[in-house]
């Protein structure tokens, strides 16, 4: 391995108190691998003092980039933010919470060093509270759903990817970054597969993954990975058409069978009216999402803003 460079991307954010300890161990762990290794931070605008920790970590370790956002964008455009400045053969992405275990990286490499080009770890057990490994568990069958994942890959924030891949991925401007669905649309299925790593509990902090960012993350996926929305409202409008046409015929049937019976009342129509007219209105909202999200494509708008950066 000696003649191979790595990069180890991580996002940051609020994580003062475990960034020096998280440097250091993943420098021991590289001292074993490969002296050509970086360390590439990404402040997505922590409120903490996470920004000024780095600093001090980047002028004692000439291994590690430091990058600050200049808002919160997100832990999905933080690393692809990452992966646009990571020059290794082979670059890896982590947690900064040391839930992922530095000494664990060894695995991935090589794992991925037997002809696969993205290597996820897949934890025994997450060292997470019973309801966030619920919504967890949930989101992972969703994403597996909506981008056509095999389920036997768990997909994790502890992976790495050979450089072809990242090249790929970051090549895909689109200002809704979701990195599985990047990874999926830059690598076939027959090229990801896992390999079983530890997952340690968090020790300070708490997880920034909650059940609104869950949803926002699930909407994100749906609209920008798949054409279920669309999909929903044209078969809905062929259904309401058909239930239409054949309540049409049955009241003409009747009609011409007993000239005597009259058309339902004005409540049942109202009610027929209300129900079409809401419908028409939720389908117009959605496809109104779509065109907003186009006029942002379309717009150039921004995955990330960088505000400073020692590299």
């Amino acid at each position: 391995m000696a003649d191979q460079s790595f990069s180890v991307v991580i996002p940051v954010y609020n994580s003062e108190n475990t960034l020096v300890e998280l440097t250091d161990r993943i420098s021991a762990t590289f001292s074993n691998i490969s002296g050509e290794y970086e360390i590439v931070f990404i402040d997505d605008c922590s409120s903490d003092n996470s920004w000024q920790v780095l600093e001090r970590i980047h002028q004692e370790n000439m291994n590690v980039k430091i990058i600050h956002l200049q808002k919160n964008f997100g832990q999905h455009n933080a690393v692809l933010c990452g992966l646009n400045y990571a020059r290794g053969d082979y670059i890896i992405t982590m947690d900064d919470d040391l839930q992922n275990p530095p000494e664990e990286i060894p695995k991935l490499i090589n794992k991925i060093q037997e002809g696969y080009t993205v290597v996820y770890g897949r934890y025994g057990m997450k060292q997470h509270s019973r309801i966030e490994n619920f919504f967890s568990r949930r989101f992972q069958t969703f994403v597996h759903r909506i981008l056509d994942i095999p389920n036997t890959v768990f997909i994790s924030s502890f992976a790495i990817f050979t450089s072809d891949v990242v090249k790929n991925m970051v090549s895909i401007k689109s200002s809704y970054v979701f990195l599985p669905a990047l990874v999926r649309n830059s690598v076939p299925a027959n090229k990801i597969v896992n390999t079983e790593v530890i997952h340690h509990p968090r020790m300070v902090g708490k997880s920034n993954y909650n059940l609104g960012k869950y949803l926002a993350l699930s909407l994100n996926l749906i609209i920008n990975y798949s054409v279920l929305p669309l999909l929903f409202v044209g078969i809905f409008g062929v259904i309401v058409s058909l239930i239409s046409f054949c309540y049409g015929a049955y009241i003409l049937v009747r009609y011409m069978a007993d000239p005597t019976y009259g058309l339902m009342g004005w409540t049942s129509t109202m009610v027929a009216l209300t129900f079409i007219g809401g419908m028409i209105l939720f389908s117009i909202a959605i496809i109104g999402e779509y065109l907003r999200r186009i006029l942002t494509e379309v717009s150039y708008g921004q995955q990330y803003v960088i505000s400073e950066m020692e590299l």
